[in-house]
């Protein structure tokens, strides 16, 4: 029983106000005040009184915690509100007393009310309401002009962010956070400290907010100046003047902001001076200023051109690489490692950062996974490995010199158990039993990066390991053990994604490897462990078949379907030579599934059924980062290696008809019957904006039936290019007389095994026939076949060939002959390499300035600028490129015209382009690579000033205009779709200009485009005057659109 407590004081001793201010107008605010204030003390003594009685009375469990002291510091605080809270005409509660004594006050209630409340306190009505009066209070106080009561007002708002914690999103924190961006530009110290500090908080609590409260947020930092400020109180920053806090709470502070929003991060990379001093502050501060830089750094490096800057300083990467050695403290490791991982995120950041680098950050990394002791820092180095080992390359080799496979042994062995030492192998069945019954995160990404390892490993890689394989090969034997499990539940319910997917697709990978030791070891393990034969994988093909026929209103099981596959994609591959499965059967389920899944159907991403990659906030970033080889739907590339593996198994029978061949899977008189189905989903499928491995699978897949390459629209125009022998300057002589006519240009670039060295055609020279057209003769080997050259010319020319059973032998002897890998690789019915690129069909190649570039015609644009040519004995001045008459004919129905005309221009060996320099450049890339260069509409674009956006958005109206006139196909649609790209955030005064400019040009979609971008803002720029340099025509389009976007409600229709 509780003793009976005496009767409780629900209001505090008097308190006396601090005569801070005691002019005669607070005195009358006060008066009049007097009778308000009163009221509400009453009815605050009142509430108390209710609160207290419900309490007693057995109120709800909330209530029981309202004790005594709560309940007095609680009526205390709302005496004082009353003094200067209160509702103007009936709307809102606003603060309204400037008595500095009063706020001094109201400050010190709040403070003590705050010191008080525990995190089950901030849940309860009454509560919560105390806190929002008080937000009301500190945006009134915050514009006061007496320092000591802003120095008060600063703390209790930081008090009031750290006790609330992640319930700020609770309550409406614009209005404190506009004060107190207003504050960081203080001359006190102690005043710009505390703001930083509560912005800091505040805003870390809203990193995941949602994206309309960021807007209104950033919009207020905006309004203030905030990054101005605290850009200027970094570089200003001298340690005889300022606190170290007031450095590092700026710091902190810029990077959140950084970090949420992208737009941000230019003002600070562009920005030198500032620059400088980070540098300073990182290389020569102490290890917590280093640190705290070391997060500004890694937030910074979202941004694409910031991450450019940070590699390419010295001082900077090398201070990097010494805070990852492991004689430093784990919080400065484990942010060197994170600013490391972010940079490797994009294709540039890791080309500049591993050539230069990559010895640091392997030691760092490895160290940091052998630490059992530090959980975040062995997380932390297993994703860096994680991001360092998705590519091929010879960093591999140094990965397994600083033994990668004891490491990952020793995370396995000691998180299982504390009673063996590291270095001790348990053996495997043991270790096996200990990571199947103590699952833990951090295995998951042991299995990933065993995966990367093993299908990026060569043969070579491991004889630094000779001997020392006993880690390694436990590693093996335990993830196979773990996918054979998986494998044998996967036509169950009793399959754990989380476990079994990345063990899954280790051994997938291991099945991939290039290195003899690994293959052996995972196919011999599984071939012990799994029940081999026509029975399991006809139930797990069962599994698989049931799973995707389904009702019309009925989802697909996505990871039921994703762990059928990827069990099936092992089997197959296992045992490539006996394969039970009745082919045409798979072929319908699986061509289903890639079908689904094109339409997204069937969709599932690796980090649904991988938790270990689902990371926490990881901030917005700027630069193009660099695509899941996999692609994001894991189903379709699992789907697609199935039916490879099962299409590639098949020797020499017609999968259609049983028909014996001597090559291929198909015979040519069943080839119609796929092409109408599982070709023609293949086909449709490489339309789409796929990632690299499903592209690969599919062209893979194709060239089983004789279709090989990747088809493009450049190599689409080039096909004609193999007919026109009019602009041919290459003749290849074949040993039975025949000869094929060529052009140097293309060849050169496309297959230059087939050209003798430029050397020798130079000093051989050309050979005018006798209608007096030049051509360099080359004179093939006896065993090259005629039927193979034509089908090397085509691939050449197109990228693409169709390879009929009898010429296959002769297509891929010379395929390998001349390099040409990919057609190689699928000619020989090769697994696609991991993590390789598709070819793009490209010949920039062919405008390089070098001594023999096969060049027949200069483009020259309409420019004054003088450039010099490095381009043989060119002595042009003018803006011009040196090109040719192959490339640009096939692609321009007017010069091809223009060329074979027989008039004057068609002997020229110049033609004036109607164009500016900048947009000739553009034309020439579409020409030799098929697109027109692409405007990025980031950060640094819409800072541009209105000049610099209107250059760059000028050569594509040019190039519009002239598309008219040349017969540019694509090229107007190309052109109007990069400028609408950039309309939205490029200057008001640019796209007027823009407007005037395409107008004049009569390219009427553009000015349609630009003028929708402004329409919204009519009638400022009317009254601005800015529209005087509009014709009728332009001004009557303007106000329609203005008139309906004011009917659709502010809206763009």
């Amino acid at each position: 029983m509780q003793p009976k407590k005496g009767p409780t004081r629900l209001v505090g001793p008097p308190v006396s106000l601090p005569s801070l201010s005691s002019s005669p107008e607070s005195r009358r605010f006060t008066q009049v005040r007097a009778g308000d204030a009163m009221r509400a003390a009453a009815a605050a003594s009142k509430a108390a009184g209710k609160e207290k009685s419900r309490r007693k009375g057995g109120g709800g469990g909330g209530e029981q915690l309202l004790t005594d002291q709560v309940l007095s510091l609680r009526a205390r605080l709302h005496h004082a509100l009353a003094l200067g809270l209160a509702k103007s005409d009936g709307g809102p509660k606003k603060w309204q007393s400037t008595d500095a004594g009063i706020q001094s006050h109201v400050l010190k209630a709040a403070s003590a009310f705050l010191g008080c409340l525990s995190n089950e306190l901030l849940r309860l009505p009454p509560i919560k309401e105390s806190i929002s009066d008080i937000l009301i209070a500190l945006e009134g106080i915050l514009q006061s002009k007496n320092v000591s009561v802003l120095i008060q007002a600063t703390d209790v708002s930081l008090k009031l962010v750290s006790s609330v914690g992640n319930l700020a999103r609770q309550y409406p924190v614009l209005e404190i956070v506009t004060c107190l961006a207003s504050q960081l530009s203080a001359n006190q110290t102690t005043i710009a400290v505390s703001s930083s500090s509560t912005l800091n908080c505040i805003l870390n609590t809203l990193a995941t907010a949602r994206c309309s409260i960021h807007a209104e947020i950033w919009e207020a930092l905006e309004k203030t100046d905030a990054v101005t400020s605290v850009i200027g109180a970094l570089q200003n920053y001298s340690p005889d003047v300022h606190p170290l806090n007031y450095l590092m709470e700026m710091m902190s502070l810029l990077r959140i902001i950084l970090w949420i929003w992208p737009s941000s991060r230019y003002h600070v990379w562009s920005n030198r001076n500032l620059m400088g001093k980070l540098a300073q502050y990182c290389v020569a501060s102490e290890m917590d200023v280093a640190v705290r830089v070391l997060k500004l750094y890694a937030a910074l490096a979202l941004w694409g051109n910031g991450a450019m800057v940070l590699v390419n300083n010295e001082d900077v990467m090398a201070k990097v690489g010494a805070l990852v050695g492991k004689s430093n403290p784990s919080i400065a490791r484990i942010e060197a490692l994170k600013f490391y991982r972010i940079l490797l995120r994009s294709s540039k950041g890791r080309e500049l950062l591993m050539a230069p680098h990559y010895q640091h950050i392997i030691e760092g990394t490895i160290n940091a996974m052998s630490r059992d002791d530090e959980r975040l820092l062995t997380i932390e180095g297993c994703r860096t490995a994680l991001l360092v080992l998705r590519y091929a390359g010879d960093h591999h080799r140094l990965f397994w010199s600083h033994a990668i496979d004891d490491a990952l042994y020793k995370i396995l062995a000691g998180g299982c158990t504390s009673s063996h030492k590291a270095h001790q192998i348990l053996c495997h069945d043991k270790l096996f039993n200990m990571v199947s019954e103590n699952f833990m995160d951090i295995h998951s990404y042991v299995w990933d990066i065993l995966g990367n390892l093993a299908v990026h490993c060569k043969n070579d890689y491991l004889s630094v390991r000779k001997g020392q394989d006993c880690a390694l090969q436990a590693l093996i034997h335990c993830v196979c053990s773990l996918a054979a499990d998986a494998m044998q539940k996967s036509n169950t319910m009793k399959l754990s994604k989380d476990v079994h997917e990345p063990a899954l697709r280790a051994v997938l990978m291991m099945l991939l490897s290039s290195s003899g030791y690994i293959l052996s070891e995972a196919s011999s393990k599984l071939l012990h462990v799994l029940p081999l034969g026509d029975d399991c994988l006809n139930v797990l093909f069962t599994s698989l078949e049931s799973n995707t026929t389904r009702s019309i209103t009925a989802p697909f099981d996505n990871v039921k379907i994703m762990s059928n596959l990827m069990s099936l994609a092992g089997m197959v591959m296992l045992q490539p030579s006996n394969n039970p499965l009745n082919t045409r059967r798979a072929v319908a389920v699986l061509s289903t599934i890639i079908k689904e899944c094109v339409h997204n159907n069937i969709h599932i991403t690796r980090p649904k059924v991988a938790s270990h990659l689902q990371f926490c906030f990881d901030g917005g970033s700027c630069c193009s980062l660099v695509e899941e080889w996999e692609g994001e739907n894991i189903a379709l590339i699992y789907g697609l290696m199935v039916l490879f593996n099962l299409l590639k198994s098949i020797n020499f029978v017609c999968i259609h008809c049983k028909r014996n061949l001597d090559v291929g899977i198909v015979c040519n008189d069943c080839r119609d019957h796929y092409s109408e189905g599982l070709i023609r989903v293949l086909q449709n499928a490489s339309c789409q904006n796929l990632s690299p491995g499903p592209k690969l699978y599919i062209s893979h897949i194709l060239s089983l039936f004789g279709l090989c390459g990747f088809p493009s629209k450049l190599g689409v125009k080039m096909r004609r290019a193999l007919d026109d022998n009019e602009l041919a300057d290459l003749e290849l002589l074949l040993s039975n007389g025949e000869s094929l006519k060529a052009h140097t240009a293309i060849v050169s670039v496309r297959c230059p095994k087939l050209l003798p060295s430029a050397k020798s055609l130079g000093s051989d020279g050309k050979i005018t026939d006798e209608w007096g057209r030049s051509f360099y003769h080359v004179r093939m080997s006896d065993r090259v076949d005629s039927c193979g050259l034509k089908k090397i010319l085509e691939y050449a020319y197109t990228n693409f060939v169709m390879v009929d059973d009898d010429n296959i032998k002769p297509v891929r002897t010379l395929a390998k002959y001349c390099h040409l890998k990919s057609l190689q690789e699928m000619l020989q019915k090769e697994q696609p390499r991991w993590n390789s690129d598709c070819p793009r069909y490209d010949l920039t190649a062919a405008l390089e300035p070098v001594k023999c570039s096969f060049s027949d015609i200069i483009l020259e644009a309409q420019s004054n600028e003088e450039m010099k040519c490095y381009h043989g004995s060119c002595q042009l001045s003018t803006s011009h490129v040196h090109c040719h008459k192959i490339v640009l004919s096939m692609s321009c129905d007017y010069l091809q015209a223009l060329f074979q005309s027989g008039m004057h221009e068609s002997f020229s060996e110049v033609i004036n382009v109607p164009l500016g320099w900048q947009a000739l450049d553009k034309l020439i890339h579409w020409f030799y690579s098929g697109e027109l260069p692409k405007i990025d509409p980031d950060c640094r674009w819409r800072n541009l000033n209105s000049e610099e956006q209107l250059s760059q958005l000028r050569p594509y109206a040019e190039l519009s205009s002239l598309a008219e006139f040349w017969f540019l196909e694509g090229v107007k649609e190309e052109s109007l779709s990069v400028v609408t790209s950039c309309l939205s955030s490029t200057s008001t005064a640019a796209s007027v200009e823009f407007v005037v400019f395409t107008a004049q040009l009569g390219q009427w979609e553009m000015v349609e485009a630009a003028v929708g971008s402004v329409a919204h803002l009519y009638p400022k720029l009317r009254d601005s005057g800015q529209l005087e340099k509009l014709d009728d025509d332009v001004l009557n389009m303007l106000r329609t659109e203005y008139v309906r976007y004011s009917q659709h409600g502010g809206r763009s229709s």
